[in-house]
């Protein structure tokens, strides 16, 4: 057996008592055994290789052009931080990304994810030989989280790659603010 899936219940008690933490929160995103996770910021690769800030959505700007057939990355709006050990996160692409043409690539978190601060990131690649849109309110993924704890499992570390991985996803204090003065999400 993989775990306990987490239910909305379940999952309002874990955050109130500090376990799970989702900044913004919204209540509309809760599902019952998910909760869902939309784009704050999209990078773009550079010419010299690196991921730079290319849109950051706001109140004001709330809709981003990908161009045909282009990959991105995605950060997602929402901070998840995991607080405990033995409860680890799965995603599940949105189906709603099947009719938009889009690809969301993700794979799980573990317990203590986010406690130092990384962001949440997906690939994106808009399967459309022409331009796609995705706008502030687009569901990406939905977020499972699985309750571990009643098992007892091996230890583990992180590799080298893994931790310098997680290094990279580190949002600085105004990370959404590379490239607009839009809305604050911490």
């Amino acid at each position: 057996m993989f775990g306990n899936l987490i239910t909305n219940r379940q999952l309002r008690a874990l955050r109130k008592d500090g376990s799970i933490m989702i900044e913004p929160f919204d209540e509309t995103n809760l599902k019952r055994t998910h909760y869902t996770l939309n784009p704050g910021r999209i990078l773009r690769r550079s010419e010299d290789g690196d991921w730079d800030t290319a849109f950051t959505f706001s109140g004001k700007r709330m809709q981003c052009e990908l161009k045909a057939n282009e990959y991105s990355i995605v950060e997602v709006k929402q901070t998840i931080k995991i607080n405990s050990d033995g409860i680890v996160g799965r995603f599940v692409t949105a189906s709603t990304n099947i009719e938009t043409g889009l690809l969301v690539m993700a794979g799980q978190i573990d317990s203590h994810y986010g406690m130092n601060g990384e962001a949440l990131r997906f690939g994106l690649k808009n399967l459309l030989a022409t331009p796609n849109s995705l706008n502030i309110n687009s569901r990406l993924a939905h977020l499972e989280f699985f309750d571990l704890r009643g098992i007892a499992p091996d230890p583990v570390s992180r590799s080298r790659a893994e931790e310098a991985a997680w290094l990279s996803r580190r949002r600085g204090p105004d990370w959404e603010r590379d490239d607009a003065d839009g809305v604050k999400y911490e």
